[in-house]
């Protein structure tokens, strides 16, 4: 039997790295992209070693950059061209305002644009899996927000740790979770949003998260528990015929009305794809 085939974002993370480990001992292959070549390496031989066989591949390059993600996707449809899985986890959080080199805020370069891109990218590799499933990886605080404005999300005009611009990218990666579900409904295409909730994690003992946040850092629990909520989102029998959805704390949460209703969720979708284009030259 021809194994099911998985990439994963940041993959030699703290969540991504116990998530491809979980996914290789259930007997999924595995295609790692990350942006740290040594991080990487030093993985694949830690996959390897545990589960022979299972490493389909190593991909290293920059979710802020168009060229790099063009570049990887091709690679992973040369690799594979059937994709069955692809997990949306890497993502940063920010300790002061920055952007990226297409000259968006770095947080919703990274965490919102990034996974929307790789999606496109390859669409092609899910279809002829028969209908893979994307799970992007969110934060539970960003249910919150009730409101996004583009011009926001990609200049703020104000910056707070974790309550700023950060949690407003994942919110926008909710909302482009739940219009793609929409575009690509009749395609076996199945997008969800897991919130992996907090986790003893490089970003959470980081700079972008608040101190009073980070003297409870000890108390977190280790990133396995994460990586597994998030593996349920894709296997889970609960959620396994549901898209469109996103969950945080085994639950099913419910966006702001005005966020999910059709014509902005598709609006904003298209706005952000508008974004994407016109960094295509950089």
């Amino acid at each position: 039997m021809v194994s099911k085939v998985a990439v994963v974002t940041g993959a030699s993370g703290d969540i991504g790295s116990q998530l491809c480990l979980m996914l290789a001992g259930h007997g999924v292959d595995v295609i790692l992209v990350d942006r740290d070549e040594d991080k990487s390496i030093a993985f694949s031989k830690i996959l390897n070693a545990q589960f022979p066989g299972r490493l389909r591949g190593a991909l290293t390059g920059d979710l802020g950059s168009h060229r790099d993600k063009v570049r990887m996707a091709t690679e992973i449809l040369l690799l594979c061209p059937k994709i069955d899985y692809l997990f949306n986890n890497a993502g940063v959080l920010s300790e002061t305002l920055q952007f990226s080199k297409n000259g968006n805020e770095l947080e919703f370069e990274i965490n919102a644009l990034a996974p929307l891109e790789m999606i496109d990218l390859l669409r092609d590799g899910l279809q002829a899996a028969g209908g893979g499933t994307v799970v992007n990886t969110t934060a539970g605080l960003a249910i919150s927000v009730k409101s996004l404005d583009l011009d926001d999300l990609i200049a703020p005009k104000s910056f707070a740790k974790l309550f700023g611009p950060y949690i407003k990218s994942k919110q926008a990666l909710n909302v482009i979770t739940v219009a793609l579900s929409r575009e690509l409904q009749g395609s076996g295409i199945r997008v969800v949003a897991v919130d992996p909730g907090p986790n003893q994690t490089r970003l959470t003992r980081g700079g972008g998260t608040p101190l009073w946040m980070r003297l409870f850092y000890m108390f977190l629990p280790k990133p396995g528990k994460g990586a597994q909520k998030i593996f349920d989102g894709a296997f889970g029998e609960r959620w396994r015929e549901r898209t469109g959805i996103v969950l945080s704390n085994g639950k099913e949460c419910a966006l702001p009305d005005n966020l999910v209703e059709a014509s902005f969720a598709q609006g904003f979708l298209e706005v952000c794809r508008r974004r994407l284009a016109a960094a295509h030259g950089m």
